[in-house]
Formats: C-alpha cells, structure tokens, sequence
C-alpha cells in the first residue's frame, strides 16, 4: 500500500529565510532540534509519449541522493495553507549508477501497479542540496528540510528556495500545531505551490508548441 506524506511548505527565496526557520523551530516550546545533515538530491521527472502520469495526475521520478537510486510516484495535490497530503509509494533501484541505468531498470520491469515503465523520457530535472534536521514536538517526529535547488527545464535553470516540515510518526494534529507556531514565528509565507508544479508550469511555458 502506498504511504501518506504529510507536509507543510515554506517559502524561502526572502533574505535569511533559513536563520528564520531554524530560529523558530529553537523557540517552539517541547521541541528538540537534532544535528543536521547535509544531502545532494538529483530528481528527474518522467512522462509517456502519451503523457500517462500527466493525464493521471501522478508525478513521477527517479531519485538520486548521494549515489542511491530509486523511484518514485506521488498523486499530485494542491498545497492548501500551506500543507500538502499526498499518497506515495517507492521503488528501491540496487546496482543502478546513473540515469541510462535508471530507466533501462525501469523499461526492463515494463509495468509497477499499473503504472507503465516503457518509453519513459525526462520532463525536467532538480538538483537540491538540502539541509536536514529531525524534530521532535510533543510525541510527534518530523523532518525539517531546507532545500536550495535549481530547476533544470527545456535548457534553462532557475535557482529557488524553500522550507518543508514532513510528518514521520505520530499525529497530524501535532505537525499541524507546530507548523502554525513555525509560521508565526518566522514570519515567512506559506508555499503557494509546489516545487514540480512550479517545474511543470516553466515547461508549459517554455517547451514546445
């Protein structure tokens, strides 16, 4: 069964935005901090010749963290207050060294559900070093991740930040109460949208007509 990622979005392009988050999570009371470790993220987005995961409303990627592959789809939702509730599921890719391999492993697997893994081609590509921290608040564990990205869509790349607090374990209720007091505190702005629809609409854009 596929998992449910439940997260808040913050966005970070302001001066300092960072220094601001952390500093808040520091004053959220019954909140302990861990040390922070630092990942290199490359997602490719990928599509049919007949846009099946476009027109499904699935977004789907390989991922590659630090040399580790695998592959992922989520059902695409809308980012309300800041919070997006998605299903997900992953597909652990061993012995894979780049991206060729990646979707050769993929087309040689033909199908994942019913979900088609032929003929896949990239739509667009991020590349985040991200920043990480687990947070635990009142029973409740989650992960801060501070994302600096670029977006790589039809030869053009546009830099971007932005702030995410997903639930691991316990309630929602309680990462609903720590992002609210996050918010306040940092003065930032929730995300209006997400990073692969902010990539989706580039290419919408700027791809062909």
């Amino acid at each position: 069964m596929p998992n449910i990622e439940t997260e808040f979005k913050w966005d970070a392009n302001s001066p300092r935005a960072f220094f601001k988050v952390l500093s808040a999570v520091r004053q959220v009371p019954a909140t302990r901090l861990a040390k922070p470790r630092t990942l290199h993220i490359c997602d490719t987005y990928l599509d049919t010749p007949n846009h099946f995961f476009e027109q499904n409303q699935i977004a789907f990627r390989v991922r590659n963290t630090d040399g580790k592959w695998e592959a992922t789809f989520k059902t695409r939702t809308e980012v309300k207050n800041g919070r997006a509730v998605r299903k997900e599921e992953t597909l652990p890719m061993p012995r894979v060294k780049n991206l060729a391999q990646a979707l050769s492993f993929l087309a040689d697997k033909k199908e994942w559900g019913k979900l088609p893994l032929t003929e896949l081609r990239p739509l667009f590509s991020l590349r985040n070093k991200r920043t990480s921290y687990d947070v635990l608040y009142n029973g409740a564990t989650a992960e801060l991740s501070l994302d600096n990205f670029v977006i790589y869509v039809c030869g053009r790349r546009v830099l971007m930040k932005e702030a995410e607090l997903e639930l691991k374990q316990g309630a929602p209720e309680k990462l609903d109460e720590l992002a609210r007091q996050i918010t306040h505190l940092s003065g930032l702005a929730y995300a209006r949208v997400s990073k692969v629809k902010t990539a989706t609409a580039l290419l919408a854009l700027w791809g062909e007509k």
